[in-house]
């Protein structure tokens, strides 16, 4: 089971993400006027401090592609995370980022769980990405993401039996209800960023334990 915890700002972050045995962590770097956004700078300082074994995430919520390749680069991160809407950032614009991304570079596509056309646009991008990120949009945030909320796992749990695409589940996910949402979805992993933080910008070494610990001991 895979534990990806959004998104960090400090190196001490990092450090207690690591000590907790996440292996994904993810920031919104870039000034795109996010939760928690930091500087391209800051964030391959952060990356820079991740053990070995630890994949490092990068968000944009950029629509076109050059931006977004731009910022492949300047990041340096193990996945892109791309997050605009659905409809902002077609299958073949994906196609053409991950072609012209480093083989090392993994995509991951966020997908705003709505009902089942979410299956549909799931299976559309199934040959074009490495990893799907099933969330929850909301309108106070631009792009997927970051609302604190949850969706209807069911169907979460039909992108993951109808996808080869590796899954990583988020949206309202925290320490209490992380157990169930394994159990219904049965995703490669889940994730957190509202509620294992302390503040917007930093994080709850506590509660990212006890997320990490509640989520593989569901899925064993």
């Amino acid at each position: 089971m895979i534990v990806q915890i959004y998104s960090l700002t400090t190196v001490d972050d990092v450090q207690a993400c690591a000590d907790a045995g996440v292996d994904h962590v993810g920031v919104a770097a870039g000034g795109q006027d996010l939760p928690a956004s930091i500087s391209n700078e800051q964030a391959r300082t952060l990356f820079e401090a991740t053990p070995d074994g630890m994949a490092t995430v990068a968000l944009t919520v950029e629509t076109e592609v050059d931006p977004i390749l731009t910022y492949a680069e300047d990041v340096d991160p193990d996945i892109l995370h791309l997050c605009p809407d659905v409809d902002a950032l077609t299958v073949d614009q994906v196609r053409e980022i991950r072609e012209a991304l480093p083989a090392s570079t993994d995509v991951m596509r966020a997908l705003d769980v709505v009902g089942e056309e979410t299956v549909g646009v799931a299976e559309r991008l199934d040959p074009v990405c490495d990893w799907f990120l099933l969330d929850t949009a909301t309108d106070a945030v631009e792009g997927i993401g970051a609302s604190g909320e949850t969706h209807d796992w069911s169907v979460s749990r039909r992108v993951v039996e109808a996808t080869g695409t590796p899954t990583i589940l988020a949206g309202g996910l925290s320490p209490d209800n992380v157990a169930d949402a394994v159990r219904a979805v049965r995703p490669a992993g889940v994730d957190s960023y509202t509620h294992t933080s302390a503040s917007e910008a930093r994080k709850d070494p506590e509660k990212v334990r006890a997320f990490a610990e509640a989520a593989r001991n569901a899925a064993e």
